[in-house]
């Protein structure tokens, strides 16, 4: 095998920082900290690429066991027409990473196959 070491420099433009990642979560936590999203935001925010009833309908409510509010959860439900969900987004954030692999993508919206 043969290895071949290079010193190079690359530019950064002045309206960049580079920092570790650690310290970019901690600034984004500390920016979502009182922050609620609806829908819409979760799956802009995560890029979930799925419409807002795939994620409403298979993805919200057979967790809600474990995600509701009431039971400590991040996910406050919206009840009937009308009425917002709210998520907190550092609990979603957390929970959709921890569960992204037990997530079956391909499972269709009941009643639109």
């Amino acid at each position: 095998m043969q290895t071949i070491e290079a010193n190079i420099s690359i530019k950064i433009p002045d309206e960049y920082v580079i920092i570790k990642r650690i310290d970019f979560q901690e600034l984004r936590a500390e920016a979502e900290k009182g922050v609620t999203w609806g829908l819409a935001d979760m799956k802009r925010e995560l890029g979930i690429p799925k419409s807002l009833e795939w994620i409403r309908e298979v993805l919200l409510k057979p967790n809600r066991q474990e995600i509701d509010r009431e039971n400590g959860g991040w996910c406050v439900f919206g009840e009937g027409r009308g009425h917002r969900y709210s998520i907190q987004p550092s609990g979603a954030r957390k929970w959709f990473e921890e569960n992204w692999k037990q997530i079956d993508w391909d499972e269709p919206l009941e009643g639109y196959e």
